[in-house]
């Protein structure tokens, strides 16, 4: 840019995708960063820069409140000392390869982090359909055809073997950013599978099923099928999660590995799933002239405390449930609420608490605090 104008017109740009904690953004001082699009913002002096590099949960999908992401909730509730400058480049649908060839990672360069943290691949195509095709199986009740969906995915070699070769790409460029910044922190998270476990589906389908009476059998025969759908969808998360843990363990056996961190929320979502709240209702004739009406309503597939958000509905027609064990089956309609994909306020705290405590390669528990210089006591009972 050519004038003192232009490189404030360019910072007012980018600056809805900013947020500056602790300490002012100006534009006269040293460290010019170039922005995405060679948009510029130069930051003041001194500044200790975190990047929250990251697709739809970074970005808060779902999330009406931006202050209730994770690298927001991060710096408000764990880094707090004033001096630091939070760059959240999470993005809705960008992918591990989008991120490098659309200025993301060039831009997270160019910004000089002092933490950076990446959660990338979810978004990436056929990953994604987990979220699309699978999810909307699920929701409609076409629980063969979400084991079909995950399973394509799983079995798609060429995607795991290019989501690992971004990565290689993308942990290669912050190695070189370590030469500059040689106390810089990298933490690859992983992602929370939002669907239910395939064990604890079981008791609560029978008992909605059980309250249909005269459709107990073909209710029962239809959602049997959800455990291995939901089996099937697991290992997608569990690939998922462990080919960003196999592209950054070169780099921790490296010089300073002690420096990259792989942060597992995975496991601390297992119980806080989405909701899935099933109502199921019949109408049955049993001749000569009797009507029976069997509902089934209110039951949560899901779990109870859902650290997702309640945002998907779906109301596509039973028609598994014919015919009816006895009698004639004259009406048969359900609905399926408050299902989500993306992390709520508290899934987002999770993440944000996981990033802070979360364990290095050192020996004993070292948590990546401690290498941002914080000294408080280390916590293992976060995301309770």
């Amino acid at each position: 840019m050519s004038s003192r104008q232009d490189v404030a017109s360019g910072w007012r740009r980018l600056l809805p995708r900013a947020s500056v904690v602790g300490a002012a953004v100006v534009l006269a001082t040293t460290g010019v960063l170039w922005g995405a699009g060679g948009r510029v913002a130069t930051v003041q002096a001194g500044c200790m820069i975190y990047v929250g590099a990251g697709d739809d949960i970074a970005n808060g999908h779902d999330l009406n409140d931006d202050s209730k992401r994770y690298p927001e909730q991060l710096v408000n509730d764990h880094i707090k000392t004033p001096g630091w400058c939070l760059y959240n480049q999470g993005k809705n649908g960008q992918t591990s390869s989008a991120f490098i060839t659309d200025g993301g990672l060039s831009n997270a360069y160019n910004m000089r982090p002092d933490l950076l943290t990446i959660q990338l691949g979810e978004q990436n195509d056929p990953v994604v359909k987990l979220l699309n095709d699978c999810f909307d199986n699920v929701k409609d009740h076409q629980f063969l055809q979400a084991s079909s969906c995950a399973a394509q995915i799983l079995g798609n070699s060429n995607l795991w073997d290019n989501m690992k070769k971004n990565y290689t790409t993308i942990l290669q460029q912050t190695k070189i950013m370590q030469f500059s910044r040689p106390k810089l922190v990298v933490a690859v998270v992983n992602y929370p599978n939002p669907f239910p476990q395939a064990l604890d589906v079981v008791s609560p389908y029978a008992s909605m099923c059980a309250n249909l009476v005269d459709t107990i059998v073909t209710c029962m025969a239809r959602w049997s099928q959800l455990p291995g759908a939901l089996t099937v969808i697991d290992q997608v998360f569990q690939k998922l999660n462990q080919t960003l843990k196999d592209a950054l363990a070169p780099y921790q056996a490296g010089p300073s590995g002690n420096r990259w961190v792989y942060v597992d929320v995975y496991p601390k979502f297992k119980n806080h799933c989405m909701t899935m709240k099933v109502s199921i209702y019949t109408t049955v004739f049993h001749p000569p002239s009797t009507f029976d009406t069997h509902n089934s309503t209110d039951n949560n597939i899901g779990c109870s405390t859902t650290w997702f958000t309640e945002t998907y509905n779906g109301y596509r027609l039973p028609d598994y449930l014919p015919p009816a064990a006895d009698g004639v089956l004259l009406t048969y309609t359900q609905t399926t609420l408050n299902m989500g994909k993306y992390p709520n306020s508290d899934g987002q705290k999770c993440i944000s608490d996981a990033i802070w405590e979360a364990d290095t390669i050192d020996p004993g528990t070292t948590p990546l605090k401690w290498k941002l210089g914080y000294g408080e006591e280390s916590k293992t009972d976060y995301c309770q």
